[in-house]
């Protein structure tokens, strides 16, 4: 049975998860709408993720501290090792690494819809731009690669 910090922990970490969703959507199925661009370039984007992580950090403020305690490199990651293995620093991560996916993503779709990226592509560098933020960014560099090589 969950404890009920453990619970918490867990809504947080599927609504910094579920924030991102329709405007993931909206970039996703439909780019050229005017309430995606609406929505997407916004500054509400990016307030699910950042709320959860620093309400989690100040719930435990020392929570990063403990990370430095010891200044070498096997100190921190030992120091990191033990926070990412907490329900709390698992949330700190997930809400970090969500943050920077749509916020890449987003860049990705703002970009694509610019230079008129073919739907088709620019949709799998959405796609992969929250899933596999990578691959995402790997495969808009080749779809914008293309697009400047037609432009020249």
């Amino acid at each position: 049975m969950f404890d009920g910090d453990t619970q918490m922990y867990e809504y947080l970490f599927i609504a910094s998860t579920f924030w991102v969703g329709p405007f993931w959507f909206g970039m996703l199925f439909y780019p050229d709408d005017e309430r995606t661009s609406k929505w997407v370039n916004t500054h509400w984007i990016f307030l699910g993720p950042l709320a959860c992580w620093f309400f989690v950090l100040f719930l435990n403020p020392t929570s990063m501290l403990d990370m430095f305690v010891d200044l070498t490199p096997s100190g921190m990651l030992a120091g990191m090792q033990e926070l990412l293995s907490s329900p709390e620093g698992t949330v700190l991560a997930w809400s970090h690494l969500v943050a920077g996916d749509i916020m890449i993503t987003r860049w990705i779709w703002t970009q694509s819809i610019k230079y008129e990226i073919n739907r088709n592509k620019m949709r799998a560098s959405v796609f992969f731009g929250v899933m596999l933020m990578p691959v995402g960014l790997l495969l808009h560099v080749f779809n914008m690669r293309n697009v400047k090589l037609l432009h020249e």
